[in-house]
């Protein structure tokens, strides 16, 4: 950190000395907003991305007076790219993730096939595609991240420092087509890149618990359509390493905690481990703790969190638990927007919450709430998906409880 803060205090100090208009003047700010970037990143400091964002705007409006043939258009406008994607990742504001995929694919536009920066800027570009589909649900815009990241690992060659980052991007698109369409050509694609990317990445480089996190994304996928002890193992061992080498207070730090007590919820399914089960539910409390509220993947956290109480219910019969469960993942629901990719699953899972309820208490009030939300989580989840039958399934079983009461032959039917 004695580091970066040197050089954001020189970057401002450049700024200071250098007058409006310039030629050197755009490049030191961008300097500038780049550093701090880097520094929310570590700290999660939301002040420093702001100035990094004003400064960042500032180095565009300064090239914008001039010819657009200006040689550091492309990189200024990648950098603003970048920080107001960072914003979308913190705040979830809509407003800015389109502003970024906007001047992200100026810089591409601007660039010639060919220029060494070109690959960066197609991979910058990718990524917010690929956030606006986790937001949406678009299907064009996966396909289109999947081609940005494909084209940027081409156009970067074997041995490039930034090539693992790359493979790394091209690997989670690809995971996520995996999740939406089931199709193992693109697990096993998407393994490969993201085992490249952790091999290709020196063990003290910053962005290696990242890779690492993301390898144990795919391979826990795997295992989840394999039934593969192996994947899972290997998966828990990428993501505790993630976690040991990430810096504390780093902004990504939440997402390796809630993703490592995901595994090992997984893991207590396979094997009854009630230890793996406490200590999931120990990750995804402490990820939900270092979350701040209003950060877009709150949600996440929090429905995992219900889960993982949802399965120590199953286990134990505590009430306690279930009771818990139920507000985390009617929360979850509230915060995540219509369209969003796990909105059916969190809808899903909030059903069998409810079921159990009911299960243990008669309400039917619980029943009725149980098959609505199943209900709409069959309908936010497209033919074709891999998930699609199991939640299909859910709202049968749940037809059936109401069938059991009441006698319903059109739910017995529907069932």
């Amino acid at each position: 950190m004695a580091d970066l803060e040197e050089a954001i205090r020189l970057a401002q100090e450049a700024v200071k000395v250098t007058p409006e208009g310039h030629p050197d003047r755009a490049g030191w700010l961008n300097n500038l907003g780049f550093q701090l970037g880097n520094k929310y990143s570590r700290t999660g400091s939301i002040a420093d991305l702001e100035e990094a964002i004003r400064v960042a705007q500032e180095a565009v409006e300064a090239v914008e007076a001039t010819p657009e043939g200006h040689p550091d258009r492309a990189i200024l406008l990648n950098n603003l790219g970048l920080q107001l994607g960072k914003r979308y990742s913190r705040t979830g504001s809509t407003a800015d993730l389109e502003a970024a995929i906007h001047v992200a694919r100026e810089a591409v536009e601007a660039t010639p096939d060919g220029h060494p920066d070109r690959a960066e800027w197609l991979n910058n570009l990718g990524n917010q595609l690929g956030k606006r589909h986790s937001h949406t649900g678009s299907m064009a815009d996966l396909e289109e991240a999947i081609r940005m990241a494909r084209e940027a690992v081409e156009a970067t060659p074997d041995g490039h420092p930034d090539r693992a980052g790359r493979l790394n991007n091209l690997g989670n698109r690809l995971g996520n087509r995996y999740s939406r369409t089931g199709s193992m050509a693109d697990l096993e694609e998407a393994i490969r890149m993201t085992r490249e990317a952790v091999v290709a990445i020196p063990e003290d480089h910053p962005d290696r618990a990242g890779r690492l996190n993301n390898l144990g994304i795919q391979l826990g996928k795997r295992h989840s359509h394999t039934g593969s002890m192996a994947d899972l193992e290997e998966a828990i061992r990428m993501t505790r390493e993630a976690i040991k080498v990430i810096p504390g207070g780093h902004t990504n730090r939440a997402k390796l905690l809630n993703n490592l007590g995901l595994q090992l919820g997984d893991r207590y399914s396979r094997t009854g481990s009630i230890a793996d089960l406490e200590e999931a539910i120990r990750m995804a409390r402490e990820a939900i703790k270092v979350t701040p509220e209003g950060h877009p993947d709150r949600a996440g956290r929090l429905s995992n969190l219900g889960l993982q109480l949802g399965k120590r219910h199953s286990h134990t019969g505590s009430i306690a638990d279930l009771e818990e469960a139920i507000p985390m993942t009617r929360e979850a629901i509230k915060v995540t927007p219509d369209g969003h990719t796990n909105r059916a699953k969190r809808l899903n899972n909030l059903g069998l919450q409810l079921g159990d309820r009911h299960s243990h208490t008669g309400s039917m009030a619980d029943l009725e709430e149980a098959i609505r939300m199943a209900r709409e989580a069959v309908e936010a989840t497209p033919d074709g998906h891999p998930d699609r039958a199991g939640r299909l399934n859910n709202l049968g079983n749940r037809l059936g409880d109401r069938y059991s009461r009441t006698r319903s032959m059109a739910d017995l039917e529907e069932a």
